[in-house]
């Protein structure tokens, strides 16, 4: 069944349901389906409703449901890399459960935000996310935000567990995880040029503990995306069985 997003929109069985000129066009031209058909409608915030398209551009609301929220909270904080491959990470990081990302100019950026293009670039890149949930079946949207340094967002961060991925880091990331599963874990990447010992400091300060992974130093767009995919294995939704067991954790006190 194809879904698509109304964020803000309140579903109630048997409301109709006004579809945008935009989401209109590309129900009818691009993927031609017709009145009676059924899509699902999301908004945004865990509600999903099965909905009936009708000939004057509308959807009737049949039932409405909330889905399961994800056991873990994610956020990638992420220092600004090139558009390209920020976009990979935006929707990568959705397909993987990441539920908030925080986008920061750090000292070794190479791509810049201006002022002038930011909201425009923001709006494109929430785009970008939407899409990924889309097309994966996240019922949540995943939060975007900019932040124009690292000491801020890494303050600003309320997170359980607060890791910083950083090439000069001795200490192996198993040596800090929990047996207890955090609610939340925030985690920093640095931009192409990485992360400055200063930087480190600040982040440091407010309590982020710095890991490696593994012997080899991985890129910007892949180090995110790798240490998310370890965390929601062992803490969130990628090895939940059907009754909502993480199977990563299975077998360990049955002995």
């Amino acid at each position: 069944m194809r879904r698509f997003f109304l964020p803000g929109t309140e579903f109630q069985p048997g409301q109709d349901v006004v579809l945008p000129a935009e989401l209109l066009r590309h129900i009818r031209t691009v993927l031609r389906l017709s009145a009676g058909e059924e899509i699902q409608l999301l908004d945004g915030s865990g509600l999903v409703a099965r909905a009936q398209l009708r000939l004057e551009g509308q959807a009737t609301i049949l039932e409405v449901s909330r889905a399961r929220l994800s056991p873990l909270s994610a956020c990638l904080i992420q220092g600004l890399p090139k558009g390209e491959k920020l976009e990979l990470v935006l929707q990568k990081g959705t397909e993987l459960g990441v539920s908030r990302f925080c986008l920061v100019e750090m000292e070794r950026s190479i791509g810049r935000l201006k002022q002038d293009k930011r909201d425009r670039r923001l709006e494109r890149w929430r785009k970008i996310v939407q899409e990924a949930a889309r097309q994966c079946g996240q019922p949540y949207l995943p939060e975007l935000r900019f932040c124009p340094a690292l000491g801020q967002a890494a303050e600003e961060s309320r997170a359980a567990l607060k890791l910083m991925l950083w090439e000069e880091s001795g200490q192996p990331l198993p040596a800090v995880l929990p047996e207890t599963p955090p609610e939340s874990v925030a985690v920093i990447v640095g931009p192409e040029g990485g992360i400055t010992p200063q930087e480190a400091a600040q982040a440091g300060a407010a309590g982020f503990q710095p890991v490696r992974l593994g012997p080899r130093i991985l890129r910007t767009e892949t180090a995110g995306l790798a240490i998310m995919s370890i965390l929601q294995y062992l803490y969130g939704d990628l090895a939940l069985n059907q009754v909502g067991r993480n199977a990563a954790f299975q077998g360990k006190d049955e002995s």
